[in-house]
């Protein structure tokens, strides 16, 4: 999608979809600087254009929109609203709550160690078997995602193996092809699961907060042992010969700590290429969620991480914090989502007990109950859950210029945690705005898709 098109005194980069404003959003954004950017909201296309230009577009919009009117429609449709007369496709990938148990005991687990305020539960070989049949459906010729999750999913080691050869076997069977992801604190793995998820490239995503200070902080053993350097030296091998595994690092961002760019620093030089952060919204524990007084230090923190990352690049070629290189690779390629991720739409998670929930965040909150698998998924409650949530319908949402670069926020912590860090998130766009500028004037090869 990377072809720059002359408009006018700009020039925009195309996009896959766009929207029609509903009620009275704003049809642009304004980023003044050098040189001044223009964020079409209605078509998640940027612009960057010359100073007058810019104050012409500003001031008179009516007049600067005819003249890119024809670039700005032609080949552009409104994002999905989900009507209940068309049914949705079922889902293309699901995350399997293997293990409702965790041998760690983090202060502000969301998951309650993964019992989600029941009982440790370990999933059965059926509910796996019906979960990874009703996925692979109808799948020919497209591409299945499984995802192993917890609590740990490595307590139920057995069964995670198992259904990995499961669903490879099934997959050829009905012509789909199957990929792999897991979600751990490393503590646990084994040479042979290191070699499991080398040779089904595995995307892994491994849950460290940063080096053995910030991570032993809050992340601890049930007796209170410190995890930080038992997950490293458990993935030390798989780091440094990952084969055709993927791994990334997420650390999550408390307010007693909201600094960003030390954390991915440890976590480098721990041995990962990649790193993501995300703050905390909401927590069991009092005193460790961001508040509303935190979000202007985070965004800081965010944007001297981002800085950083760009200093860096000429020495080390690609992109190691992921927050900023998702950010760039979805204005580059016009990212114009209703939602704000696959949630009841293109992904749903499987509790150990078979019930289909919206996803990993909101497993045993009968609120977000879509089904099980002894009877199947079904559209319905996928509908009326989407329909209720699409960013045009949503307040304050249907006004703001973000709205399809956002989607609207997470479901679940929207839910538990209302809109807090709306300023924040906007800000943060803002900032990857001008950053891409810059990354495709100098570095355009990093916003190629990576496979």
């Amino acid at each position: 999608m990377g072809g720059l098109v002359v408009l006018g005194n700009s020039r925009a980069v195309p996009s896959r979809t766009g929207a029609v404003e509903v009620g009275p959003p704003p049809r642009f954004h304004f980023l003044a600087g050098d040189p001044p950017l223009v964020f079409v909201v209605e078509s998640s296309r940027l612009f960057e254009t010359t100073p007058e230009f810019f104050e012409e577009l500003r001031n008179n919009a009516e007049v600067a929109e005819r003249e890119m009117f024809d670039m700005m429609s032609a080949g552009r449709s409104r994002p999905s609203e989900y009507r209940p007369e068309q049914a949705i496709p079922s889902p293309t990938a699901i995350s399997l709550n293997v293990a409702q148990s965790c041998n760690l005991s983090c202060s502000y687990c969301y998951a309650d160690e993964g019992r989600f305020g029941g009982h440790a539960t370990m999933m059965t070989q059926e509910v796996a078997r019906a979960a990874i049949d009703q996925l692979l459906e109808n799948k020919k010729g497209q591409r299945a995602t499984i995802g192993f999750i917890g609590g740990e999913p490595f307590l139920n080691r057995k069964l995670l193996y198992w259904a990995v050869d499961y669903a490879v076997s099934r997959g050829k069977e009905v012509g789909a092809r199957v990929g792999f992801s897991v979600t751990t604190n490393g503590t646990l793995l084994t040479s042979e699961d290191l070699d499991l998820l080398r040779t089904n490239a595995f995307a892994v995503s491994v849950s460290l907060d940063g080096g053995a200070e910030v991570n032993d902080r809050e992340r601890r053993g049930r007796h209170g042992e410190r995890a930080f350097e038992l997950s490293v030296e458990r993935l030390r091998p798989l780091l440094e010969a990952p084969g055709r595994a993927r791994i990334t690092a997420r650390a999550t961002v408390t307010r007693r700590d909201l600094r960003v760019l030390e954390r991915i620093e440890s976590l480098i030089k721990a041995g990962f290429t990649e790193v993501g952060v995300a703050p905390l919204r909401t927590s069991p524990v009092a005193g460790l969620a961001v508040e509303e007084g935190d979000w202007p230090d985070f965004l800081a923190e965010m944007v001297r991480a981002g800085e950083a990352e760009l200093e860096e690049l000429p020495r080390f070629g690609y992109l190691r914090f992921s927050n900023l290189a998702v950010a760039l690779k979805q204005i580059h390629a016009g990212y114009c989502k209703p939602l704000p991720c696959g949630s009841a739409a293109s992904y749903v998670s499987v509790s150990a007990r078979g019930e289909y929930f919206t996803c990993h965040r909101t497993v045993d909150d009968s609120r977000y109950l879509l089904g099980n698998t002894a009877q199947g998924l079904g559209s319905g409650p996928r509908e009326d859950f989407l329909r209720a949530r699409h960013v045009d319908r949503q307040e304050p949402c249907r006004t703001c210029w973000a709205r399809y670069l956002c989607g609207g926020g997470c479901h679940a912590e929207v839910l538990s945690a209302g809109r807090s860090g709306c300023d924040y998130i906007r800000g943060w766009l803002e900032h990857c705005m001008r950053t891409y500028n810059r990354v495709l004037r100098d570095f355009p090869s990093l916003l190629e898709t990576r496979n």
